[in-house]
């Protein structure tokens, strides 16, 4: 849109466009802004620019707000949440989750990610070399140095409860 053509329609159009939008919710002056940079854009212009600027604004406002919605659920999680679903209850059953998720977090972040994508993600080395960029057997020497590790933090105590254990759910292959 050509800059003369864009400033007529900011005269024309923005106060109302400005009313509709503080109707919807905030940050309405944001968003008519975003509405603005985007028809300046447009090519070619809209048949109605206002209803295109209304269109535009209103999701504009909506998008921002499902966003809001959805960062403040995922900080009102605790920090240390368990990485385990429903999917995954057998392995809790044998093991505590929040203990295994803390003891993940204490790894190196590629070796947590190769064990992951490995054990819950039931993906071979070959794909976990191509994702991460380096060979099969660098992946499968991660993990298993990963799970020696793993091993080690869960090494039941001799007075550890019966049944609890890392053996059955955490293996080499």
């Amino acid at each position: 849109m050509p800059p003369q053509e864009l400033a007529e329609t900011w005269n024309r159009c923005s106060s109302r466009l400005l009313l509709i939008a503080r109707a919807i919710g905030e940050p309405a002056e944001d968003a008519v802004q975003e509405a603005f940079l985007q028809l300046a854009r447009q090519s070619p212009t809209p048949d109605d620019p206002f209803a295109w600027l209304v269109t535009v604004t209103r999701n504009q406002l909506l998008q921002w707000r499902r966003s809001g919605d959805r960062r403040r659920r995922r900080e009102q999680t605790p920090q240390g949440s368990v990485w385990f679903d429903d999917a995954h209850r057998q392995i809790e059953t044998q093991l505590d989750a929040e203990r295994v998720t803390e003891a993940l977090v204490t790894l190196e972040s590629q070796t947590r990610q190769v064990i992951v994508m490995h054990l819950w993600g039931e993906m071979s080395f070959d794909n976990i070399a191509e994702v991460i960029g380096c060979s099969r057997s660098t992946a499968h020497r991660t993990f298993q140095s990963g799970i020696r590790t793993m091993r080690q933090r869960f090494e039941p105590a001799p007075d550890a409860r019966p049944g609890v254990s890392v053996q059955g759910v955490i293996s080499d292959e």
